[in-house]
C-alpha cells in the first residue's frame, strides 16, 4: 500500500466511509487519534499506523488493535471509553484497521491538574473512582497496562474520568502478542516487580504475568504527579537505573514537595508506592476504601487549592487548544521547556516563591538541561515523527 494511503497522512475535512475528519486529537507510537463526526454525531477514530500487509511490524500491530476490541467488547462501564465498531481503511480487508469510539469530551487528567487547580477533594474524589473503574476491569480480567495522566480523560460534562487508550491492554483469555519481553507500556510508569522481572530474565525466559497491582502502581504515580507537579524519580533512564532510584527511596512523600497535600492523602499515595508489593493496596476497591474513609472525615482545608494561582504570564499559553496540532510529542516538548523558564526551585507548581531566595530543591537530582523554544521543539518533534515512517513506509529523503 502506498504512502498516499497512509493514515498519517490524513487530514480535516476528509471522509473515511461514512465519518467526515473533524480534527486530528493525538499521535503515538501505535496509531493516530481524529475528532470524526457521522450523521451529527461526534465520534472518535483511532487508526492503527500499520496494515497486514506492513513486513516488519503490521500483523503485530494488527494483532494487538483486535486484542484492544476484544478488551472493549468486554466492558460496559460509565468511566471506560465506549467501542462502537471497527473497520479497515481504505480498502476493507487490507487497509489500516481503524475503532470508532464515543469522543469523550474535555482535558486529559495532566492537563486538567495544571488547569483546573483542583483542591485535595477533588483529587480523592476522582482517584476513588478511578480506584472502582480499575477494580471493575480487573475483575473481568483485564489488565489496562499503561495507566499514566495522559490516558485518562476529565470528562467535561460531569468531571467524571474515563480511561481510555486500551491498546496494550490485555485480558486473561487474549492470545499472547508479544514473548517474554515486558509488555507494551510507558516504561517510567512500570512497577518495581515488573522492573526486576525485566532485570532477571533478560533474554526473555519467561512471560511477565500482569496483576492488578501494576497498574494501582502506576495509577498511585499518576496521584504523586497531580499532588506535587512532579514525579517521584528520575524518568527516560534504563531498567537498572530506574529500579536503583525507586529502592533508593521507598517513602517518598508528595507532602515534603507539597505542603499543601493533606497527610492522610500523603499516606495513601505513599502506600500506592511502597517497593514491596505485598505493602500495597491489592485491589481497587482496597484504595477506594480507604480514600472514601479519608474524604469521610476531611476537614474544610481540604478545599484550598493545591496549588497557587499561576502568573498572569502563564494564565494562556501555548498549550490552549486552538494552538494545539495533534503532536502530543511536540506538546510535551512545549510543556517541558516551558516548566523549566519558570521553574523555582524548591517550590511547588505555580509557587509565588522568589528566585532570589530558593528553597533548597526536593526535585530531581539530575541537571536541568536550559530551555529550549517550543517552537524549535515541535519542529524538530515533526523532523522526527516524519523521518521515523518515511523509513518504516520505505522512503528516503533525497540528499
Amino acid at each position: 500500500m502506498g504512502i498516499e494511503g497512509h493514515p498519517l497522512l490524513l487530514q480535516p475535512q476528509e471522509v473515511v466511509g461514512s465519518f467526515k475528519l473533524l480534527k486530528r486529537l493525538a499521535t503515538g507510537g501505535y496509531g493516530t487519534v481524529f475528532l470524526a463526526e457521522t450523521g451529527g454525531v461526534p465520534v472518535a477514530l483511532k487508526f492503527a499506523l500499520h496494515g497486514p500487509q506492513d513486513a516488519e511490524e503490521g500483523s503485530q500491530v494488527d494483532a494487538r488493535t483486535l486484542k484492544e476490541v476484544s478488551v472493549l467488547h468486554r466492558m460496559a462501564h460509565p468511566n471506560v471509553v465506549a467501542l462502537r465498531g471497527y473497520h479497515r481503511w481504505p480498502h476493507p480487508s487490507t487497509g489500516y484497521l481503524f475503532l470508532v469510539m464515543d469522543y469523550v469530551e474535555g482535558p486529559t487528567l495532566s492537563e486538567w491538574a495544571l488547569e483546573s487547580r483542583p483542591s485535595p477533594r477533588q483529587v480523592a474524589r476522582l482517584f476513588a473512582e478511578l480506584a472502582l473503574t480499575l477494580d471493575f476491569i480487573h475483575r473481568a480480567g483485564v489488565r489496562h497496562r499503561d495507566i499514566k495522566g495522559s490516558n485518562i480523560i476529565v470528562r467535561a460534562s460531569d468531571a467524571r474520568p474515563v480511561l481510555v487508550d486500551f491498546g496494550s491492554s490485555d485480558h486473561a483469555c487474549a492470545a499472547h502478542i508479544t514473548d517474554g519481553r515486558p509488555p507494551p507500556g510507558t516504561p517510567s510508569y512500570r512497577s518495581p516487580e515488573l522492573l526486576r522481572y525485566w532485570l532477571r530474565y533478560p533474554k526473555n525466559l519467561t512471560r511477565y504475568v500482569y496483576q492488578p497491582t501494576d497498574d494501582l502502581y502506576s495509577l498511585g504515580l499518576v496521584l504523586f504527579e497531580v499532588l506535587t507537579g512532579d514525579f517521584p524519580y528520575p524518568t527516560n533512564v534504563p531498567a537498572e537505573a530506574l529500579l536503583g532510584r525507586i529502592r533508593a527511596a521507598p517513602h517518598r512523600s508528595a507532602r515534603l514537595l507539597n505542603p499543601r497535600v493533606p497527610r492522610e492523602l500523603d499516606d495513601i499515595c505513599e502506600r500506592m508506592l511502597r517497593h514491596d508489593v505485598t505493602q500495597r493496596y491489592p485491589m481497587g476497591s482496597d484504595l477506594y476504601a480507604d480514600l472514601s474513609n479519608a474524604l469521610e472525615r476531611a476537614p474544610s482545608s481540604w478545599d484550598i487549592p493545591l496549588f497557587a494561582a499561576p502568573p498572569p504570564h502563564d494564565a494562556v499559553t501555548e498549550e490552549s487548544d486552538e494552538f494545539f496540532d495533534g503532536n502530543e510529542e511536540a506538546r510535551e516538548m512545549r510543556r517541558w521547556a516551558r516548566a523549566q523558564e519558570i521553574r523555582v526551585p524548591g517550590a511547588a507548581p505555580h509557587s509565588s516563591a522568589s528566585p532570589a531566595t530558593p528553597a533548597p530543591s526536593q526535585g530531581l537530582a539530575a541537571p536541568i538541561p536550559p530551555p529550549m523554544p517550543w517552537r524549535v521543539a515541535r519542529r524538530l518533534a515533526w523532523r522526527r515523527l516524519w523521518e521515523k515512517w518515511a523509513r518504516r513506509l520505505g522512503l528516503h529523503r533525497r540528499r
